[in-house]
């Protein structure tokens, strides 16, 4: 079943489509006054990222420098999601075939890429990604005692073991 979400992620063409889309998806701008002053703009999805025993908010941010990134805490490092361009050997004296960025260098050109690789990877396909509320339930039904299994006795050549 196809959803709208996949035909609004090909019609953003504007910074305040992609705010207006932000909005209704409930993803938050959580940047710092620092951040904001050194030209960055951080945001936060509605939704975390699980591994077993907790989770972590899935962030990225926009650069003035023209690189976006997912900077999540669950992750070593941050890592770029600009478009890449394959560089071949003997390139600015490499020896090797290299990769390299291409930056985006309006910040309108950036929050609209931002978006449409959110709805991309986070909202067209199933993830391993759990909201809030899931969260919270998941967490509710690990915390309630388990029911212990029923003990087991067996007898062998007139002695009684007990397998619990």
């Amino acid at each position: 079943m196809k959803t709208d979400i996949e035909y609004m992620s090909t019609e953003i063409r504007s910074a305040r489509e992609a705010h207006t889309l932000f909005k209704i998806l409930g993803i938050k701008d959580i940047t710092t006054n620092r951040q904001r002053k050194n030209g960055t703009t951080v945001y936060e999805l509605p939704m975390q990222r699980a591994y077993p025993g907790t989770s972590y908010p899935i962030r990225f941010a926009t650069y003035s420098t023209g690189y976006v990134r997912n900077i999540s805490k669950d992750l070593s490092s941050p890592y770029q999601i600009n478009k890449t361009k394959k560089r071949p050997a003997g390139t600015d004296g490499y020896h090797f075939d290299t990769v390299e960025r291409i930056l985006i260098p309006k910040w309108e050109d950036r929050l609209i890429y931002l978006a449409k690789f959110i709805i991309r990877n986070y909202y067209n396909k199933p993830v391993n990604i759990i909201s809030d509320c899931s969260l919270k339930y998941i967490r509710q039904e690990l915390s309630k005692p388990v029911d212990t299994a029923p003990e087991v006795q067996v007898i062998i050549n007139g002695h009684r073991y007990n397998l619990s």
